[in-house]
């Protein structure tokens, strides 16, 4: 399956990395989105809440305590921000980012598909 190779969550199953943003933009996105830009993509991850991990072995991943693998009636509970900002662009701060190695409990991803 292309998804397996493009994005994948991490092994704890609290964040996801995309893999491979070009073949996401030009075989996945087209799918599920009008928008088939790896960058529009971004944004929109930002605008739903989730925040990107900037270091440890979770760097580049995203995350949001509502979406987690086997568990969709969690995203029900995400809001979109409106309006992000003012176009000044916070710098992260990786002091606040979770370790989900150490802080959280595992979540068990769901079975694989099967193609």
């Amino acid at each position: 399956l292309i998804e397996t190779f493009s994005i994948d969550w991490m092994p704890h199953g609290r964040a996801f990395v995309v893999k491979q943003p070009k073949l996401l933009a030009a075989q996945i996105l087209p799918r599920f989105f009008k928008q088939t830009k790896y960058l529009s993509f971004t944004r929109q991850l930002n605008l739903w809440g989730f925040r990107r991990i900037t270091r440890g072995m979770d760097a580049g991943a995203y995350y949001h305590p509502l979406f987690l693998p086997g568990r969709p009636h969690l995203t029900m509970r995400m809001k979109r921000i409106k309006i992000k900002g003012t176009g000044v662009r916070l710098s992260p701060d990786p002091s606040k980012e979770p370790n989900f190695y150490r802080d959280f409990e595992a979540v068990s991803r769901p079975p694989a598909r099967n193609p």
